[in-house]
């Protein structure tokens, strides 16, 4: 379908002139597999090149030995010999070149290490300032910092680091403790200190998110340590019981379930016979997707195919759009599919679990390619030429949902139609086709992912950019991919799980495909997705 044009032209080109200065063809390598001994995780992004190596904290950076690697090309080269020890104190860049094209590859090596310093009578957690080489701990004004037990001391790598002085000697912090840490024959020089405090228990911050919160505070290590909370406007307050409380040194953190939506809690923290203020704090809606279950849709301007909202609608989420398809039914005129005649995804009346409609997402063969059927969340944006096509995923949002719930009905076709598919990956003719269906949040930067404001990730198939759950901007990420036929309609739940519990989003991504590799021209022309009724769960 992207590339009939480009077919076409190079058969005129082949008859009208013959000549043997061809350019190369352009192959563009990927490392698909690498071995480092002792690595205890290998990541490989195809987006940005890299190769991320996580190893244990005993490992030296300077000797690091890869034992084997793939490269998807059988004609790459490395340029240098990637078997063998290296340093990776710092990252290690090298070419993969393939005829005359170059193409800069990076391994970095990560080292996380366990560093803590805590002391008898601590409040809060300590401070470490891995980059500056300092340790902080707090305690009460009734403590004497000349006469300081330090409880725990960790530096440095486990059991190979050398310390100046001994655990033991550590008393008088009036001024701050210097000492040198040694491993692998590199000495750091860190300092400690240790800081008197008015403070004895405080909450320091409250995530709230739609049924549940996150609430973090500071006591004194050693005592009984908790929260209590209670609905705005009732007099009775719930003691948090201490299987949902964790601990580190003073510091303490709990996390509140069972809440209402869109209410008003207020929280406290104990520490001993200490109170915290109280403080309130109010939970998210629970925001339901905007034409969830498809009842909206229109004829695109004089056009004979549909978008997935309707301006005159009665629902008033139903008359913006939300949802987009690969046809190109976007409100500024711009086609897909449909402008060279073919029409995926339809509004269905056919047996629809909720209301009157589903959504109907079909692959087809067109000039012995494939055009894979989808529904998304974010709108088309174009034909690239004739080698591929434009997409802005995403719509703005803010709560956090904890699962995706639809309906489906899939009939997997058998692959028929192999365009290409990601390095790693093999698909052959005769394979069963899969459906991909993905729900994500995120807060993704328009201006480093080359969307919108409003759709912020872009998709352009023709400079080899996709869509993948590596993405920086991934918050929270589910996907279900199914590779056989349902028997009728199903019910499915995607949970999605989180990254990162304290970063709030800013757009949700919800995918529909019928083959999963459809964005690769790869998939079978007779796999058919039915989807209806998304509701988030909370």
């Amino acid at each position: 379908m992207k590339r009939i044009l480009a077919y076409l032209l190079c058969a005129v080109t082949a008859f009208s002139c013959i000549s043997n200065d061809l350019p190369f063809p352009v192959v563009v390598p990927h490392i698909t597999s690498l071995s480092v001994e002792g690595a205890t995780n290998v990541e490989i992004s195809y987006e940005r090149n890299t190769v991320v190596v996580s190893l244990p904290e005993t490992q030296d950076l300077r000797k690091v030995r890869i034992k084997d690697f793939k490269i998807d090309s059988e004609i790459a080269v490395p340029g240098i010999e990637l078997k063998g020890v290296h340093d990776l104190s710092s990252p290690l860049k090298f070419t993969i070149t393939t005829y005359n094209q170059e193409y800069e590859w990076t391994i970095v090596a990560l080292r996380p290490v366990e560093r803590y310093f805590t002391v008898v009578g601590q409040i809060g957690s300590s401070v470490i300032d891995e980059a500056n080489c300092r340790a902080l701990a707090q305690v009460g004004r009734d403590v004497d910092c000349s006469n300081i037990t330090v409880s725990s001391l960790k530096l440095g790598p486990k059991d190979i680091s050398e310390y100046s002085i001994p655990i033991s000697a550590m008393k008088d912090f009036t001024d701050g403790i210097s000492l040198e840490v040694t491993a692998f024959g590199i000495t750091e020089e860190w300092h400690l200190f240790v800081e008197q405090t008015d403070a004895k228990v405080e909450i320091k911050d409250i995530n709230p998110w739609t049924r549940e919160a996150y609430v973090s505070s500071l006591g004194v290590a050693g005592l009984d340590n908790g929260f209590c909370y209670r609905l705005a406007g009732t007099s009775e307050w719930i003691e948090l019981e201490q299987s949902a409380i964790s601990s580190d040194g003073g510091s303490f953190t709990a996390h509140i379930t069972g809440l209402e939506p869109e209410s008003e809690y207020e929280v406290y923290a104990y520490s001993g016979s200490d109170k915290s203020v109280v403080q309130s704090f109010t939970t998210d809606p629970a925001t339901p997707l905007p034409n969830h279950s498809f009842e909206n849709f229109s004829l695109v301007t004089g056009k004979d195919y549909y978008k997935w909202y309707n301006p005159y609608s009665p629902d008033h989420d139903g008359r913006e759009m939300f949802w987009g398809t690969g046809n190109g039914e976007g409100p500024d005129g711009i086609n897909g599919t449909a402008s060279l005649g073919i029409v995926l995804t339809y509004p269905d009346s056919n047996s629809a679990p909720d209301g009157q409609y589903c959504v109907r997402c079909e692959s087809k063969s067109f000039a012995g390619l494939l055009a894979c059927g989808n529904i998304f969340t974010g709108q088309f944006s174009g034909l690239v030429g004739t080698t591929g096509g434009k997409v802005h995923y995403g719509r703005p949002w803010t709560t956090r949902p904890k699962a995706l719930r639809f309906n489906m009905r899939y009939n997997s076709g058998i692959i028929d139609l192999v365009g290409s598919y990601p390095p790693g990956e093999v698909v052959k003719v005769g394979d069963n086709d899969r459906c991909h269906i993905i729900a994500t949040v995120g807060d993704w930067d328009y201006r480093q992912t080359g969307g919108s404001k409003e759709s912020p990730v872009l998709v352009n198939t023709s400079e080899g950019i996709y869509f993948t759950k590596e993405s920086s901007g991934i918050i929270g990420y589910g996907e279900y991919i199914l590779g056989q036929s349902t028997d009728g309609w199903v019910e499915i739940e995607i949970p999605i799980e989180y990254r990162s519990l304290t970063r709030k989003p800013t757009h949700i991504i919800v995918i529909c495909a019928t083959s999963i590799r459809g964005d690769y021209l790869t998939g079978s022309s007779r796999s058919t997705l039915w989807v209806d009724n998304f509701r988030l769960i909370y």
